[in-house]
């Protein structure tokens, strides 16, 4: 049960983090206090922040196998994104391997969670 609470508050942080940063980086746009460029490449970095601050999260609070923490919760987002972009119909072999590379980050924020734990 205390897993389960952890992964739905890491999973609420992440989408919390993700809609702030969303936000802000519309309000610059729309402000052109960023360029288009600037805008498409933020796009990208985003994502991967969250997933690795989230996989950060996990591995901080997990005691083993912090690779496979981060592993489950990018599982679990990457899910729940696949749902919504196979709904709207732009699913895509782009748009599936920027999902590969955001459960690497994933992954990779975890590793880096355990051993900051120790």
């Amino acid at each position: 049960m205390k897993y389960l609470k952890t992964l739905s508050l890491n999973i609420l942080y992440t989408i919390i983090f993700f809609i702030i940063l969303s936000l802000l980086l519309t309000a610059f746009h729309y402000f052109n206090i960023i360029n288009y460029k600037t805008l498409t490449i933020a796009k990208i970095i985003i994502p991967i922040l969250t997933f690795f601050l989230s996989g950060l999260l996990m591995g901080k609070k997990a005691t083993k196998n912090g690779w496979l923490e981060g592993l489950k919760i990018s599982l679990i987002i990457i899910t729940i994104l696949l749902i919504v972009t196979i709904s709207i119909g732009k699913f895509t072999p782009k748009i599936l391997t920027f999902y590969l590379i955001l459960i690497l980050a994933g992954i990779f924020g975890s590793i880096i969670g355990i051993n900051k734990n120790t």
